[in-house]
């Protein structure tokens, strides 16, 4: 079965990274506090563009008031990608949808790992750096 991402922030970082899982067939909510922004996703989708060209994308989207609903359909991966000032609320907030064997990965350039450790335990944490993230190709993160 296919692992289910959630992206705590939908921002550039989240939004690109997880645009892109979904535009290879991940399936991908993002979670934005911006309500503007998730309307927009929902109603228009996602516009990706840069060095790997042009794409339309349609990830599912939620609102902060939305997010219990992953609670009957629990999270494999839980990316964090907020302001750092932001960290502990998010991984607070997404680490009650994990599924059992879940974990968290942030992607705020591994500054952030020992507050999200601090919620979820080292074992179900761990960081990425977005420019290594970005250049590697997404089959081989799946």
């Amino acid at each position: 079965m296919a692992k289910k991402l959630a992206f705590m922030g939908a921002g550039a970082v989240g939004s690109y990274i997880g645009g892109h899982f979904s535009r290879h067939g991940a399936d991908v909510t993002l979670i934005d506090p911006w309500p503007d922004h998730i309307d927009t996703i929902k109603r228009d989708g996602l516009h990706l563009e840069g060095t790997q060209g042009e794409y339309l994308v349609h990830p599912k989207a939620l609102h902060l008031h939305e997010v219990q609903s992953l609670f009957k359909d629990p999270v494999d991966i839980a990316f964090v990608c907020v302001k750092s000032y932001d960290t502990i609320w998010a991984t607070e907030m997404i680490s009650q949808y994990l599924a059992p064997g879940g974990f968290i990965i942030t992607l705020q350039n591994g500054i952030n790992e020992e507050r999200i450790a601090s919620v979820v335990g080292w074992g179900r944490s761990s960081a990425v750096s977005p420019a290594a993230s970005a250049s590697m190709p997404i089959s081989r993160v799946m």
